[in-house]
């Protein structure tokens, strides 16, 4: 499954107002109901900060990937958020994160959501893509940077 193609322009959030670690989670799942992706938002919110009280999901580097299984989906949904400053996010490295990628699937899609997750990870260890990602100046960029890091 590719991320590029799980990714709308209208879903990444390339300045996010929000500054804390459960405000910027319901700012990405509101974006993903207004924007028609779930119906509803608020739950969704819910249930991630759920498992971030399992265990946080802020991997260092800059990076927090949120996310869940969600009842009301049939399929994965992808929101990306940005910060300049960063958020708080309990990373293993004390770092704030910059870059949050909220994303969640339906519950049958364990393999699938493991897989995802296992890839954004996989290329958001790569110093140059994290830059890359920072820098860009759209969504469409975000996009397209994720197409080129998949193909290669």
């Amino acid at each position: 499954m590719s991320i590029a193609a799980l990714l709308s322009p209208d879903c990444i959030l390339m300045d996010v107002q929000e500054k804390r670690k459960k405000r910027v989670i319901a700012e990405l799942t509101d974006r993903l109901e207004r924007t028609g992706k779930i119906e509803n938002g608020k739950l969704l919110a819910e249930m991630v900060m759920k498992r971030e009280a399992m265990a946080s999901t802020g991997i260092g580097h800059g990076i927090a990937i949120p996310h869940c299984l969600f009842p009301q989906l049939r399929q994965t949904v992808i929101a990306i958020g940005r910060s300049g400053p960063g958020i708080p996010f309990d990373s293993a490295d004390n770092k704030p994160a910059r870059l949050i990628f909220l994303l969640a699937g339906p519950p049958d899609s364990t393999p699938e959501h493991l897989k995802l997750l296992s890839k954004l990870s996989r290329l958001l260890t790569e110093k140059d893509f994290r830059a890359s990602l920072i820098s860009a100046e759209n969504p469409e960029e975000v996009i397209e940077l994720f197409r080129r890091a998949e193909e290669s």
